[in-house]
């Protein structure tokens, strides 16, 4: 298993577990509260119609809200977070029309993000559905209750009602390129063969991880295996046979592993396991659990598979995709003579070596 030069990425496909943590549309959330700053900042200096304390907190909070987010990394679906960052966007839509009554309708304009960005960073139609409600009673009760005009009260109804349209109209949009992207992925990224990922996906989720760990400072693991004997099991058994235990080797891979992880047929009998977020010792203990699955796996004739493996890491190892491939696949050789060293006829492997950093 050689690495080579990383072929050009496709297009990535629409996905709202990608569009939650992409780094571009983190920004633009962020973006909106320091707008949202600007504004109130601007209707302070520049009127004299609003309550200027109120006004003048609201502008506060809303840009140290803006300056967490910009500063942080993005909250994967489903995390507290990611429901925090959706309830703040019309809680400060709230609190600024509440802090420039009786004139505060003009706010509004801030909460036509509250649909489009719920569509955008959760999946679950209930979660949405519970957000934009909790949106509405909060807005119009502001707007009852909060000293807006009957102009402000009735413009807040008829936003209630079109923040739905607006909301769902974005979730079926997606919804409908989400099926056509994972559809697009099976053939592009997937190996038709095992299910897995094939070497295109493996050099994508290297260049994106590499590069959020970089941010982060984080360690990334990446696992380089193939099996014992697997040439000469398949002149034995025939390739029908030989498919069938490579398909049942990645599902044994995919169920040891974390479902973050990601698990990549390269070719062959050659896999590759990308461990976000960890370190080289919980690496060895993923690469574990993973000779512990195969274990279990069986040839035809019965008898139990074994494999080798090679641990590379980031940045300890390499600071960049190829040559953390490289560094994996060259001490999953050496992790195979050191094996079969002692065998009639096998030559001593070569020593081991500190890998250049990329």
């Amino acid at each position: 298993m050689t690495a080579s030069a990383p072929t050009p990425a496709l297009s990535r496909r629409v996905s709202r577990r990608e569009l939650a943590v992409n780094r571009t549309v983190w920004l633009a959330t962020g973006g909106m509260f320091a707008f949202y700053s600007a504004i109130a900042i601007a209707a302070l200096a520049f009127t004299d119609v609003f309550p200027s304390n109120n006004l003048a907190v609201i502008a506060v909070g809303a840009a140290v809200v803006a300056i967490f987010l910009l500063r942080s990394e993005p909250p994967p679906i489903g995390s507290p977070r990611n429901h925090m960052v959706v309830a703040l966007t019309y809680v400060v839509t709230s609190a600024g029309m509440f802090a420039s009554a009786p004139s505060g309708a003009f706010t509004l304009g801030g909460a036509f993000f509250i649909g489009p960005l719920a569509a955008v960073r959760l999946q679950d139609r209930r979660q949405i559905a519970a957000h934009l409600l909790a949106s509405n009673i909060l807005i119009f009760g502001v707007a009852l209750f909060g000293g807006l005009s009957t102009a402000g009260v009735m413009m807040t109804t008829l936003f209630n009602l079109a923040s739905w349209v607006l909301c769902f109209s974005c979730v079926v949009a997606l919804e409908a390129a989400e099926a056509q992207g994972d559809e697009l992925e099976q053939l592009v990224r997937r190996d038709p063969l095992t299910g897995v990922g094939n070497r295109r996906l493996l050099l994508e989720v290297l260049e994106d991880e590499i590069a959020r760990h970089g941010r982060t400072g984080r360690e990334l693991s990446l696992i380089a295996l193939d099996l014992d004997g697997f040439k000469s099991l398949n002149d034995d058994v025939g390739h029908a046979a030989g498919d069938q235990l490579l398909h049942d080797v990645a599902n044994a891979v995919v169920a040891a592993v974390e479902p973050r992880d990601t698990v990549v047929r390269q070719g062959g009998d050659e896999f590759c396991i990308v461990l976000p977020e960890t370190s080289p010792a919980l690496a060895e203990r993923s690469a574990n659990a993973v000779r512990a699955a195969l274990a279990q796996v069986t040839t035809p004739d019965g008898e139990r598979i074994s494999s080798g493996l090679g641990i590379a890491s980031f940045p300890k190892d390499a600071l960049s995709g190829e040559v953390l491939l490289h560094v994996a696949d060259e001490r999953l050789r050496l992790s195979k003579g050191e094996r079969t060293k002692n065998e009639p006829g096998a030559s001593a492997p070569a020593s081991d070596r500190r890998f250049g950093q990329a």
